[in-house]
C-alpha cells in the first residue's frame, strides 16, 4: 500500500458482478479522533455519574457526621447544666456551703448555658462560647477540688440525691 493509502474493497454497483479491488484516499487520524471521542464521552459521562452520586453519598455521610457531633455537643451541654442545676440545688439545700465567688462563677456558666446557640448550629459564635463553657466549668471544678471530695464522701455517707440527679455529678461533677 501507498503511504496515506489503504487497500479497501468497493461494494458492487448495482448491476455489476463482483466487487472491486481500489486505491482508496483515508485519512489516518479520523479513527483516532473517533475513539478520542467515544473516550471523552465515556470520561464526561463517568464525571457527571461521580459527582451524582458524590454529592448523595456527601449528604448522606454530613447527615451522619452532624447526627453524631450534634450528640456529642448535646451530651456535653446537658452534663454542664446538670452540673449547675445540682450546684443550685445544694446551694438551696447548705446555704454557705459553696463560697461566694464560687456562686459567682456559677452564675457566670449558668448565664452561658442560657445563651448558648443548641437550636441555632450554624451559629458563629458556637466554638467560642463552647470553649468559654468549657473553660468555666474547669475553673468551678479547680475552685471546688479542696472541698469536693469532702462533700461527695459526705453525700455518699448519706445516701442523698441532690436534685433529683443522682450521685455521678456532685460539686466536682
Amino acid at each position: 500500500a501507498r503511504a496515506g493509502y489503504v487497500v479497501g474493497h468497493l461494494l458492487p454497483a448495482q448491476g455489476s458482478g463482483g466487487s472491486e479491488t481500489c486505491w482508496k484516499r483515508y485519512d489516518m487520524a479520523d479513527p483516532f479522533d473517533s475513539a478520542h471521542s467515544l473516550e471523552q464521552s465515556h470520561i464526561q459521562e463517568g464525571e457527571r455519574d461521580g459527582r451524582r452520586d458524590g454529592l448523595r453519598a456527601g449528604l448522606i455521610e454530613g447527615r451522619t457526621l452532624g447526627l453524631q457531633k450534634g450528640f456529642e455537643i448535646g451530651l456535653e451541654v446537658g452534663h454542664y447544666a446538670g452540673c449547675v442545676r445540682m450546684w443550685r440545688a445544694l446551694q438551696q439545700r447548705e446555704p454557705g456551703r459553696i463560697p461566694e465567688r464560687q456562686q459567682h462563677n456559677i452564675a457566670a456558666m449558668e448565664q452561658m448555658l442560657l445563651q448558648y446557640p443548641l437550636h441555632n448550629p450554624q451559629d458563629e459564635l458556637i466554638d467560642e462560647l463552647m470553649e468559654q463553657l468549657r473553660g468555666k466549668y474547669k475553673t468551678v471544678l479547680l475552685a471546688n477540688a479542696r472541698t469536693a471530695s469532702a462533700i461527695q464522701m459526705q453525700l455518699l455517707h448519706n445516701g442523698s440525691s441532690i436534685g433529683g440527679i443522682g450521685n455521678h455529678c456532685h460539686l466536682s461533677c
